[in-house]
């Protein structure tokens, strides 16, 4: 008769598998993943840190304002960058809390409290008191800023090239405010319209094109002159209006036309005034661009 083998042989540890807990339940906890930055060193579960909302950088904080995130899991980024998850909301058990340098217990407590992090009413040997209950006032500012967290994680997710197909921004998406930086980095966002655009698609903003400036500086005599230089509206079906501004408070120069915006190519033409001192500079702003005035010294 045939004797079976068996399929698999099980073996089990009697070594003891040490765990702190560090919530205190699973209610409204939220997490959210960064990175830490090659060189911080190793990093424990419970660790008191900073997240930046907008770009996820993971650092140890330098003060208690800095305080808004609880580490999830043990990490080396001694000698490389590494992923991380942090819990941005919760309530957690202060005795498994590992606090950041010197900072007190009760000022970093109030801090995290800010975020919706609430940690258990513990009594440390220092007499400090750990509390848990947020005022309604604080509970509102913790309110607005998980909100803050929760609009800069949509617009990490719109970056990464996640926005839902066919999704149409409005003006309270953040997907409308991502910089000119991320929309170069991600092209398959290019026709997600900005902020900008929405707005002046509602009639909410004035149009602002775009604009170049030719040229977009000139060097003066230390003599009162007059200059100007020409302000060209770019782009496909170009519309709305440029404005010429100066910039900071200069007393030696004045913009002499136009004075009001002007919704067509043009000349802005500047004034300055003797100079009998040391070579000065100013700036002339059109539309975030800058045009910058050189006088030189005088005699």
């Amino acid at each position: 008769m045939a004797t079976s083998q068996p399929i698999a042989q099980a073996s089990f540890s009697t070594t003891p598998f040490s765990f702190t807990p560090l919530l205190s339940d699973g209610d409204d906890v939220v997490s959210r993943s960064g990175t830490v930055a090659s060189g911080i060193g190793v990093l424990k579960r419970g660790t008191i840190l900073k997240i930046d909302p907008a770009t996820g950088n993971i650092t140890v904080p330098v003060a208690a304002s800095d305080c808004n995130c609880i580490l999830v899991n043990d990490l080396d980024a001694t000698l490389a960058a590494q992923a991380a998850t942090v819990y941005v909301s919760g309530k957690f058990k202060a005795d498994a809390i590992i606090w950041p340098g010197a900072l007190g217990h009760g000022v970093v407590t109030d801090a995290l409290r800010n975020y919706t992090i609430l940690l258990e009413s513990v009594v440390y040997t220092d007499g400090t008191l750990v509390k848990t209950m947020a005022t309604e006032q604080e509970a509102a500012a913790a309110q607005a800023v998980v909100e803050a967290n929760r609009a800069a994680e949509e617009t990490k997710a719109a970056g990464a090239g996640k926005a839902v197909e066919g999704a149409k921004p409005s003006m309270d998406s953040p997907w409308a405010y991502l910089t000119a930086e991320e929309r170069e980095k991600h092209p398959e966002l290019a026709e997600v319209p900005t902020a900008q655009e929405l707005g002046e698609a509602a009639g909410e903003i004035p149009a602002v094109p775009t604009v170049t400036l030719s040229p977009t500086s000139d060097t003066l005599t230390s003599g009162a002159e007059t200059a100007s230089f020409r302000v060209t509206m770019t782009g496909p079906g170009v519309s709305g209006t440029w404005t010429a501004t100066e910039e900071g408070s200069v007393s030696w120069l004045s913009i002499v036309s136009p004075t009001a915006p002007q919704s067509v190519d043009g000349d802005v033409t500047y004034a300055v005034t003797a100079n009998a001192g040391a070579l000065r500079t100013a700036t002339i702003n059109v539309n975030g661009k800058t045009f910058t005035v050189t006088q030189s010294a005088g005699a």
